[in-house]
């Protein structure tokens, strides 16, 4: 089982799903868009940013079937 914690982005009450040491992804959002935090390497912080779903698996190479 994923890891999980409550986060609010704004105003929604989205649940944050480990992926790797590096990822966590949220459901979906009323939106139609992921919640992404990711650990940027290069300026060593964390990023928070929005994908659809199509955007992270193409990009995170996550399935589809792991963000419902």
């Amino acid at each position: 089982m994923l890891e999980s914690r409550k986060d609010n982005y704004y105003g929604f009450e989205v649940t944050m799903y480990r992926v790797s040491d590096h990822l966590w992804i949220s459901n979906l959002m009323p939106n139609a868009q992921h919640l992404v935090n990711q650990f940027n390497c290069n300026k060593m912080m964390w990023v928070q940013t929005t994908y659809t779903t199509d955007e992270i698996e193409l990009l995170f190479n996550v399935s589809s079937q792991s963000l419902k």
